[in-house]
C-alpha cells in the first residue's frame, strides 16, 4: 500500500502541476487524469475484500476483549476472485499502459502548448520482467472425533514430504542455541495487510515467524480451520470436495511463495495453533494422535496421498508447530498431540523441526501444561503482558517472574536420543503412535535440531493495544540490560505480538554515548542479549 499511495500522490502532483502551467482546456487534462484514476479504482476495488473490517485492534490474551470468530477477517470465496481476464499481473500491465498513454499525451499537450515542435512520442520498450504481486515491493522501515473420514481409507503415510520449490544459499542462518534470538507472531492484526511477510523476513533483526492461526483442529469434513486474516484464499477446488472447506488457498495468491522466500533467506516459519478465540479441544488420546498426523501431512512433512492435494501452501513444508492454547478445557490432550507431533519430526531426517508454547506468566498456566510438555518443546514464549501482577511493566514482578520461569525450564537435565523413544510405525504407512505418559527418567526428546533442553522467550507486547504490560523501546532497553544482568542460562531471547507492529516500532533511544539511535523492539533485543 506504501508503493500504492506513493504512486498516486506523484501521479497527481504530476497533473496538478502540468495543469497549473499550461493554459490548454481543462478538460483534455482532466481527461488523462480520469482514466488513470478508473484503473486505479478498478484495481483497488477488486482488491477491497484483502482489507481488515473497521474497529478496534485485535489483541490476545486479554479476558475483556474477546470478538468470538466473527472477529477474524474473511478470506477472499471463489466467487470474488479475479478471474483469468481480471488477473493482477493483468491488470498492473494495464495500468502501465495507461500511464504510458497519458504520459504521450502529456507530452503531445505541452509540445502544442509552448511550440515545442515535432516531439516523439514513441516510448522506449523496456525488457519484459516478471511481475509481482504488491504485496511482494517491500520498503524496510528505518528503525478430536477420530479423522477416519480419511483416515481409515488411506493409512497416513510418515515418510518425508519433499519440497519442489529449490533452496538457494540463505542470507542468514539460524542458530536455536543464540541468546538473541527474535520471534514474532504474524498475520492477525490490523497491519497484517499493510507490512507484507515478505517485510518481516527481509529484516536482518528477524529469525522466527510464526503464522496464526489454525483455529480449530477438528473442523467441516474432519479437517482443521484455519484463519490467515487478510493473506490466503477461501478453499479451493479440492479442499472443497473433500469437504475441508476450514482450510485455505495459500497458494493462488502468493503467501506461500513468500513463505518460501522467507526459508529461503534462513528465516525459521512456525504455524501456531490455537490464539484468543480458537479451541484446540479433542476427545481422546487416539483423536489427538491422529490431529497430530493430520497435521503433519497438511503442513510439515508428511506424505499422505490424501491430504497432499489438500495442503494449504502446497509444497512449502513449514519448519514447526507452536501451540498457544487458551481454553484451559482444551488442555487435556495437549501433551498426547505435541508428543506424536515430536515424534514425527524425528522420523524425518531432511529437515530440523521445531515446536513452541506461549503460555502466560502467572504460573502455572491453566491452558499450556508445562509440566506435561518439558520434555518436548524447544521454545517457550512466555506471554509477559495482560498479566498485572509479572508482565513487563509490573517491576519486580516481572523479574521474579522469569527467574522461576527459567528453574522451571531447567527441570529437564539430560538429554534423550530420538532412537531410544519408543515408537511404533509400520513399514506400510499405518499412523505413528505415542503414548501420552512424559518420559520416566525426566529428559528431554532430543530429535536433533541443535536444542537440547527447554529455551525461554521473553513475550512482548509491540503495541500498547496488544494489551497491558506494554512498554516503550527505550524503557525495554533498560529491562533487557538488567535481565541480562540474571545471567539465565536458558535465554533465548524475545518474542513479540506481533511482527507487523514490531517493524514500525523504532523509537530514539540513548546509546549510552550521549547521542541517540533510532532502533526496534528487535534490534534492542540484539544490542543488549547478544553474547
Amino acid at each position: 500500500m506504501a508503493f500504492y499511495d506513493r504512486f498516486v500522490l506523484f501521479l497527481c502532483l504530476t497533473l496538478c502541476t502540468y495543469s497549473v502551467l499550461a493554459s490548454t482546456p481543462t478538460g483534455d487534462w482532466k481527461g488523462i487524469a480520469a482514466s488513470l484514476r478508473s484503473t486505479l479504482d478498478a484495481i483497488e476495488l477488486s482488491h477491497a475484500q484483502h482489507l481488515p473490517r473497521s474497529g478496534g485492534s485485535r489483541s490476545r490474551r486479554d479476558a475483556i476483549f474477546r470478538a468470538g470468530p466473527s472477529g477474524y477477517w474473511r478470506p477472499l470465496a471463489p466467487s470474488q476472485r479475479p478471474n483469468s481476464s481480471e488477473d493482477f499481473s493483468e491488470q498492473l500491465d494495464q495500468l502501465v499502459g495507461e500511464i504510458g498513454s497519458a504520459v504521450e499525451q502529456l507530452i503531445e499537450l505541452l509540445a502544442s502548448e509552448f511550440n515545442f515542435g515535432t516531439l516523439s512520442t514513441t516510448l522506449p520498450t523496456p525488457p519484459q520482467t516478471t511481475i509481482f504481486p504488491i504485496t511482494d515491493i517491500n520498503t524496510t522501515p528505518s528503525g478430536s472425533t477420530i479423522l477416519t473420514s480419511y483416515a481409515t481409507s488411506s493409512p497416513i503415510n510418515t515418510a518425508p514430504f519433499t519440497s519442489s520449490i529449490p533452496s538457494p544459499t540463505a542470507t542468514s542462518t539460524f542458530n536455536p542455541q543464540a541468546p538473541d534470538l527474535n520471534v514474532v507472531y504474524y498475520s492477525q492484526t490490523d497491519l497484517t495487510p499493510v507490512i507484507s511477510l515478505a517485510q518481516i523476513c527481509n529484516d536482518p533483526a528477524v529469525d522466527v515467524v510464526i503464522l496464526a492461526f489454525v483455529t480449530s483442529l477438528i473442523s467441516n469434513g474432519g479437517y482443521p480451520a484455519m484463519n490467515m486474516a487478510s493473506n490466503c484464499w477461501a478453499p479451493h477446488a479440492a479442499q472443497q470436495a473433500a469437504g475441508a472447506t476450514g482450510l485455505l488457498d495459500c497458494v493462488g495468491d502468493g503467501f506461500s511463495s513468500m513463505i518460501a522466500t522467507c526459508q529461503q533467506q534462513g528465516k525459521k516459519v512456525l504455524l501456531s495453533l490455537g490464539g484468543s478465540v480458537g479451541t484446540l479441544t479433542m476427545s481422546s488420546q487416539d483423536q489427538a494422535v491422529e490431529v497430530a498426523n493430520t497435521l503433519w501431512s497438511l503442513f510439515l512433512g508428511g506424505s499422505n496421498a490424501t491430504l497432499a492435494p489438500l495442503r494449504p501452501y502446497g509444497n512449502i513444508v513449514l519448519d514447526g508447530i507452536d501451540i498457544d492454547n487458551e481454553l484451559p478445557s482444551a488442555a487435556t490432550y495437549i501433551p498426547t498431540l505435541v508428543s506424536t507431533l515430536r515424534q514425527l519430526m524425528g522420523s524425518d531426517s531432511s529437515k530440523s523441526y521445531y515446536l513452541s508454547a506461549a503460555p502466560q506468566c502467572p504460573r502455572p498456566d491453566a491452558s499450556i501444561p508445562v509440566a506435561s510438555l518439558l520434555n518436548y518443546i524447544d521454545f517457550f514464549s512466555v506471554q509477559f503482558y495482560n498479566n498485572p501482577s509479572c508482565q513487563l511493566s509490573s517491576g519486580q514482578g516481572f523479574f521474579d517472574s522469569l527467574q522461576a520461569w527459567s528453574a522451571d525450564l531447567q527441570a529437564l537435565n539430560d538429554t534423550l536420543s530420538s532412537t531410544r523413544r519408543n515408537k511404533r510405525s509400520s513399514r506400510g504407512g499405518a499412523v505413528l503412535r505415542i503414548r501420552q505418559e512424559a518420559s520416566p527418567d525426566n529428559t528431554f526428546y532430543n530429535i536433533n535440531n541443535g536444542i537440547t533442553s527447554p529455551r525461554l522467550l521473553i513475550g512482548t507486547p509491540a503495541f500498547p493495544a496488544a494489551g497491558s504490560g506494554y512498554v516503550d523501546v527505550a524503557t525495554y532497553k533498560s529491562i533487557l540490560e538488567q535481565v541480562k544482568n540474571m545471567s539465565l542460562p536458558n535465554l533465548a531471547g524475545a518474542m513479540f505480538w506481533d511482527g507487523a507492529y514490531q517493524e514500525v516500532s523504532a523509537q530514539e533511544v540513548p546509546d549510552g554515548d550521549g547521542g541517540s539511535q533510532n532502533v526496534t523492539f528487535a534490534q534492542v533485543v540484539r544490542e543488549v542479549l547478544a553474547q
